[in-house]
């Protein structure tokens, strides 16, 4: 396969004609890129100034005998003059009018010649690359003007063909010649930006896409085309990406293939043919390999110093005694490892250790009959003492030994009696056994064992405020219904909220009232029939007085119905469905969405400037659905309009490469995204395929860990609306509260979860009966009102709270670090 490629440049005309120098500049550039064999490794032939035999000549005898493989590359810089019967003709030195002001024709080479020559059957090639940075209408002196400004017609011109692919600086009159289309192909292919889908290489698309994005970037009036008349012509591989690129990519590639710390036989096959295909040294892919790998390594060492001590420490005491216990979890906090991966490697040391002694014990009766009996004597001992210690620790919970969980019920529902999140904790799992069975004093010390562990867990800081309860004995009691299976994450954001509320309450000296309060806690999944039917449960417990949640919409609206119908109050504090609003007056939220909508797009439109976007929804998600018709109802009143890309999240055929294509095409500038909380992931999937070329913007739902996890994802600068953020209310303690208590920053969900805990708490002090209904009524109240973190509370008629808070946040990365936070846009 052969890479030819032939630029011409005109810069000097005769009169009537306006001299181009910039086009020296261009086909110097062109030459540079096309030829360096680590980027373009084309064959180049340049000609300057040629006149219309020349440029004849160079022309044919680039394509002629080419063979079906060969990519033929012809560039044409200078002045294009569309003549009034619509033919293409391209200016050479020597073009000029005649007396009557007319086109000379023959001076000039016309579009049809170009057609003849590479349609030619002694030119067999079939990836053949046309690029035109010229003016298309009657470019001619200041003097004399063309008569309309007609776009280009690509099949009347008749360069099309198939594999060939012609790319266009601009359709219209460009009165202007200092084109910068060039330097834009120039620079993406230099710098490797063009390189979209990061495969190491720039197609024609690529690089077409690439400079049009750039053109729109800085508000340029030309519009570069792209024309081919089958698919294959947008596929002609033009150049390689650059070797620092390629570099990134293999890093990428490599990622993909490393499973458990270690590279498979199959997956070192694969990268050697990458590699191969990327042409990266041999060396530099070892590098790359190591670094993809050192954090494995870094791992697996934390591992076996943990191994080693806690090997030493057991050798030492069986069992480890509490003492030695907080020490080995202190080492494992500085080591930064997770219950699970200790558990699993203190299993491992114990069973072998056991082993060990079985077979040693095996070999020395064996040898030594004689000690038969004493040896059964000694192991009655043994067993007897064991089982009084078994007996002990059972009793006071203080080693944590590792206890089954009580069994789970039909209905994921728990006061402290089993696990409802996955968890490995040993400690958290002899709480729960013991809550069961009644013992609180014993549930009530390991679960503060656990959170000694553990103490980012709200589960078992819920558990440990129900155990207490019990043990004082008044208590009232609450709900709380999140997604543990479904969404985890977003399930404990809840539950640090409700759980903050409640530790500040039974922590105070006078409770609510007088009495603790307690918790139950459900897993719906955000599922609506077992949202429906742990709302029947929940009614049918006629002690609970209230419940925080659903999650999601389609869970919260399902359960709703029934609370309202049994006259159980709901206080919502994350789903966005209006349609809450209409189902009764035992439904309330602690947010809505309208302010939120109107400040994201003023936002957009004033601030961000931008004037072109695609809104990305989920037409499955009732609470998304819902943002989008008041984000759309908002953008409407700005000067921003809306892109007509489809873009529907839940849709099982969705492409998001294909929709940011589309996109690009429609001259979007800018993405909004709004998911469901079950889909965030589809909506990172366009946020790779994105790559940073449009502007993103998004609902409250991207508020997440996963977001800013997801390290393929480019989500720096990407602005949300969200109700709350730790600087919202200057002087608020619940930041740094909530700080101290989990040891890191929450986010809106905790906010709202624990304003939602907090009015409900209000409530009930404010309640004369406690009842379900005096606490609606109270809550109804004009006169009733409660301080939380998101600001006032207070509910209108409706059950919607008055005033609502609303927030913008951006993404951006912690200096000196790898990692992204949301930091808040001042207003």
């Amino acid at each position: 396969m052969a890479k030819v490629a032939l630029l011409i440049a005109v810069s000097e005309y005769e009169p009537g004609l306006t001299p181009l120098p910039s086009t020296i500049k261009d086909i110097e550039a062109m030459q540079r890129v096309l030829g360096d064999p680590e980027i373009g490794g084309f064959e180049v032939k340049s000609l300057l100034n040629p006149d219309n035999l020349e440029m004849q000549t160079a022309i044919e005898n680039l394509f002629l005998d080419r063979q079906r493989d060969d990519i033929v590359l012809l560039y044409f810089s200078g002045h294009g003059i569309k003549y009034d019967s619509g033919k293409l003709y391209f200016a050479t030195k020597i073009t000029r009018r005649n007396e009557k002001g007319e086109l000379f024709k023959a001076s000039t080479v016309s579009a049809d010649f170009v057609h003849d020559i590479i349609n030619d059957s002694r030119s067999r090639s079939r990836r053949q690359v046309i690029i035109l940075d010229c003016c298309f209408s009657g470019a001619f002196a200041n003097e004399t003007k063309s008569r309309d400004d007609v776009s280009l017609d690509f099949q009347k011109i008749q360069l099309g063909g198939e594999g060939r692919a012609v790319l266009t600086s601009s359709t219209s009159i460009q009165y202007s010649f200092e084109s910068i289309y060039t330097q834009y192909l120039v620079q993406g292919i230099e710098t490797g930006e063009a390189d979209e889908n990061n495969d190491g290489f720039i197609s024609v698309d690529e690089l077409h896409q690439y400079v049009q994005r750039k053109v729109q970037e800085n508000n340029h009036e030309m519009k570069p085309q792209i024309q081919a008349v089958i698919k294959e012509g947008y596929n002609i591989v033009l150049t390689k990406a650059p070797i620092h690129n390629r570099e990134s990519i293999y890093l990428g590639i490599v990622r993909n293939w490393v499973r458990d710390g270690q590279i498979s036989d199959i997956g070192r096959l694969a990268l050697n043919e990458q590699q191969n295909r990327l042409e990266i040294e041999s060396d530099k892919a070892v590098a790359i390999e190591e670094e993809v790998l050192k954090p494995y390594k870094e791992y697996q060492r934390k591992l076996q110093q943990y191994k080693e001590a806690f090997d030493r420490a057991v050798q030492k005491e069986n069992p480890i005694t509490e003492h030695t216990r907080r020490e080995l979890i202190g080492f494992q906090r500085v080591l930064r490892l997770t219950d699970e991966d200790i558990n699993r490697l203190e299993a491992a040391i114990i069973a072998n250790l056991t082993t060990k002694k079985k077979h040693k014990f095996t070999t020395n009766t064996a040898n030594k009959k004689l000690l038969q009996f004493i040896g059964l004597v000694v192991i009655a001992v043994v067993i007897l003492v064991l089982g009084k210690l078994i007996l002990s620790i059972s009793l006071t919970s203080k080693s944590c030994q590792d206890m089954k969980n009580t069994p789970r019920t039909g209905l994921e529902i728990s006061y402290g009696g089993q696990i409802l999140q996955t968890d490995t904790n040993s400690c958290k799992k002899a709480g729960t056994q013991a809550f069961a069975s009644g013992n609180y004093n014993d549930a009530l010390n390991n679960f503060n064992l656990s959170l000694q562990k553990n103490p980012n867990d709200p589960e078992t800081l819920i558990y440990r405020n129900n155990a207490k309860a019990r043990q004082k004995g008044e208590r009232l009691k609450i709900a709380v219904s999140v997604p543990m299976g479904a969404n985890p994450n977003v399930a404990g954001e809840m539950l640090r909220g409700v759980a903050q509320a409640q530790d500040e309450v039974n922590n105070s000296s006078s409770g609510i009232n007088g009495k603790f309060l307690e918790v139950a806690i459900a897993n719906d999944d955000n599922e609506p029939n077992q949202a429906s039917n742990i709302a029947t449960q929940f009614v049918k417990d006629t002690s609970i007085r209230s419940v925080v949640g659903h999650n999601a919409s389609h869970a919260a609206v399902s359960a709703a119905h029934v609370y309202q119908q049994e006259h159980l109050v709901m206080l919502s504090p994350t789903s966005f469905d209006d349609s809450l609003s209409k189902i009764g007056n035992y439904i309330f939220r602690i947010f809505t969405i309208n302010d939120l909508a109107k400040r994201l797009s003023n936002y957009i439109s004033n601030t961000a400037a931008k004037t072109n976007i695609v809104i990305c929804f989920d037409a499955e998600s009732p609470d998304n659905n819902s943002f989008q018709k008041e984000f759309t109802k908002a953008i409407d009143q700005t000067k921003t309009t809306i892109n007509p890309t489809s873009c529907n999240l839940s849709d099982s055929n969705f492409d998001p490469n294909k929709m940011i294509s589309q996109a690009r095409s429609s001259g979007a500038d800018s993405l909004f995204l709004a998911p469901d909380v079950q889909r965030i992931d589809k909506a990172l999937k366009v946020v790779k395929a994105n790559q940073g070329q449009f502007s993103l913007f998004s609902s409250p739902t991207m508020y997440t860990q996963q977001t800013l996890a997801d390290k393929e994802a480019d989500v720096n600068g990407m602005v949300l609306a969200v109700p709350w953020h730790p600087q919202a209310i200057p002087g608020n303690p619940f930041p740094q509260d909530a700080q101290k208590l989990w040891g890191g920053p929450v986010n809106w969900r905790t906010a709202t979860s624990y304003d939602a805990t907090k009015a409900i708490i209000a409530g009930l002090q404010k309640s004369n009966s406690n009842t379900r209904e005096e606490l609606q009524n109270t809550l109804h109240s004009p006169n009733f009102s409660v301080d939380g973190t998101t600001g006032k509370i207070q509910f209108s008629e409706s059950g919607d709270r008055k005033n609502n808070p609303s927030f913008l946040v951006k993404v951006q990365q912690k200096a000196g670090t790898e990692q992204y936070e949301f930091v808040p846009i001042e207003p």
